[in-house]
């Protein structure tokens, strides 16, 4: 009698297989043009795939096959690379997705916005407004980059609208817990 042998894959086989069978982004399952692999939370590069030649048989493949992802490469900039920290823009993503009947280009164009003038601001040491008024009124004019001031400005609108949800969340919250005189 003979042991039959497993039949062993490169990883990199595996993963272009993985590739064509993912159709969703795994974080806004939004349907999948061009795909953004990651690994535990990290982008991994094509010539990086392309270098994984460890081989594996099903069962290895199998158990690895949990720690990688197929994002849409929105999400994959979004969640996978360092954030600035002068907006929430996850928070706001999330906001734009769950709370409005944006399409998924209308939604990257505000968070772009936001991004680009979240890295301006943080770059001059602009401070964040300390309230949500601040967001919508003319506090942060004199420091908008000199292109697409508009652009800028209807993003920080937008923004605004989307802490003030958040802040109108966070007091009914604290309205509604509930206390007892006994404990």
């Amino acid at each position: 009698m003979t042991v039959q042998q497993l039949k062993k894959r490169p990883l990199n086989r595996f993963l272009k297989d993985f590739k064509h069978t993912q159709t969703h982004c795994g974080r806004c399952a939004k349907l999948l043009d061009r795909i953004t692999l990651t690994r535990r939370g990290e982008i991994v590069s094509k010539t990086a795939i392309a270098r994984l030649d460890t081989l594996m048989d099903e069962h290895s493949w199998q158990v690895e096959r949990h720690a990688w992802a197929a994002l849409c490469r929105f999400c994959g900039d979004l969640y996978c690379k360092e954030q600035q920290h002068y907006f929430d823009i996850i928070g706001f993503k999330e906001y734009l997705c769950e709370q409005t009947a944006m399409s998924h280009g209308t939604i990257r164009e505000y968070v772009v916005r936001l991004r680009r003038l979240g890295t301006h601001l943080a770059s001059h040491n602009i401070p964040a407004p300390g309230s949500v008024k601040g967001y919508f009124d003319d506090s942060l004019e004199p420091w908008l980059p000199p292109t697409s001031t508009n652009n800028y400005r209807i993003a920080l609108r937008k923004y605004g609208q989307f802490q003030a949800r958040k802040q109108n969340m966070n007091v009914h919250f604290q309205e509604n817990k509930s206390t007892s005189d006994i404990y």
